[in-house]
This record gives structure tokens, C-alpha cells and sequence, in this order.
């Protein structure tokens, strides 16, 4: 995980970005209630977060996995990018190993259970605050397991993200700059690793895994 860094400000400025407005107020009226923690901006989409951070830089994101245009884990890669990438919580409904895996392989401070107690979170935010990492109980012996996706190489990982988001072979082969052979090839042996024999079976394991929360 990331290493946590000093707050720049007084109070941790917090970004909330979940499409589900109930939630989101819960979250804020939960972080009111916190010494030192102030709700800066409050958005419903992961591109929205981005385009907010332009203006808004914050300490904290506290992201939804499941965003209407794209995974928490597609826009802490975006985060990643930033000059000064704010500290990231992710909450997550997927008890997938892999989301897990590459939650915290990308620099998540904390990774909890969305459907876990308002206790749990106000845990995470305190091992924050004290510049510790914090993982729901739920998931400490997923997370101490293997990663099924480490066995694949940085471009089969790449094709198999493509294909989770509906991309054919052919469309792969162009966003790569690659030959449709070679695209086929990727995807031919990112399923033998796997163990999946067809598009619909890999779909299946994707979700299984936490990649495919829809």
C-alpha cells in the first residue's frame, strides 16, 4: 500500500465518490462527526472526481468500486497519475481476491467492505489519521492469499481488462498497435492460464474475482 504521508492542512480534505446519494450523505453526515475530517467535494462518478481534483486537490478519496463509468479500480490508476495523488479508501461489495489484490498493489491505504459498519469505516479513517493501512476483517485472509492474476503478464492483463469491457479480439488488436494474431495470442494464453475456455466463462471468473461488478 502506499505510504501515508502528512496532511498538508489542518483538517484531512476528503473527496466522496459514489453514485448513490443516500450513501454519500451518510458518509458525510459520518465524517462531520469526526474531529480533523472535512467533505470537500462530493461526487457521483469517477470522471466527475476526476475533473473535480483539477480545481479541488484533496488529501483523501473515498471511492466506490461499482461508478456508472468505470471500476474504482480504473480511476485509482487515473489517481495514480496526478502530480500529488490524494491517499485513496476504497469500499467495495466484492469479496474477489483479485479486486483486493490490485486494490492494494495500486496504493489503496484501506480497502472495506461497503456493506460493513459505519464502526469499521470510522476504523479505517482512524488508521489513516495515524498513518497506518487498514484492510476489513472480512478480507485479511484474502488479501494474505495468492493472486490467481499474478501468473499473467502486464499485456494479457491489459487484454483481459479489454475483454471484460467488451472489446473484440479485433478492437484489442487495434487499441494495442498489435496485429490481430498477436492479439489473438494474448488472449488465447491469458485464458489457458486461467483455466476458462470461452468468453462467457471468463466472464464468470472475472466476476467471481471482483473484476466485473455489473
Amino acid at each position: 500500500m502506499r505510504s501515508i504521508r502528512e496532511s498538508d492542512h489542518e483538517s484531512m480534505r476528503i473527496a466522496i465518490a459514489d453514485d448513490h446519494e443516500i450513501y454519500r450523505m451518510g458518509l458525510k453526515m459520518l465524517l462531520s462527526s469526526m474531529a480533523d475530517m472535512q467533505v470537500v467535494l462530493e461526487l457521483e462518478s469517477g470522471n466527475q472526481l476526476l475533473k473535480a481534483l483539477e480545481l479541488t486537490p484533496v488529501d483523501l478519496v473515498i471511492l466506490d468500486q461499482s461508478m456508472p463509468d468505470g471500476t474504482g479500480l480504473d480511476f485509482l490508476r487515473a489517481l495514480n497519475t496526478l502530480h500529488k495523488p490524494p491517499l485513496v479508501i476504497l469500499l467495495t461489495g466484492s469479496s474477489g481476491s483479485a479486486i483486493l489484490h490490485e486494490a492494494i498493489s495500486l496504493g489503496a491505504v484501506a480497502v472495506v467492505a461497503k456493506q460493513g459498519s459505519g464502526e469499521e469505516l470510522v476504523a479505517a479513517l482512524e488508521s489513516v489519521q495515524n498513518k497506518k493501512c487498514y484492510v476489513s476483517a472480512d478480507f485479511t485472509e484474502l488479501v494474505a492469499g495468492d493472486n490467481v492474476l499474478d501468473q499473467l503478464t502486464r499485456r494479457e492483463r491489459e487484454v483481459l481488462e479489454m475483454i471484460i469491457k467488451g472489446h473484440s479480439t479485433r478492437a484489442i488488436a487495434a487499441n494495442l498497435n498489435v496485429s490481430f494474431k498477436t492479439a489473438e495470442t494474448h488472449r488465447g494464453r491469458l485464458m489457458n492460464k486461467l483455466d476458462v475456455h470461452s468468453v462467457a466463462e471468463l466472464m464468470q471468473f472475472a466476476r467471481a474475482v471482483g473484476l466485473l461488478t455489473k
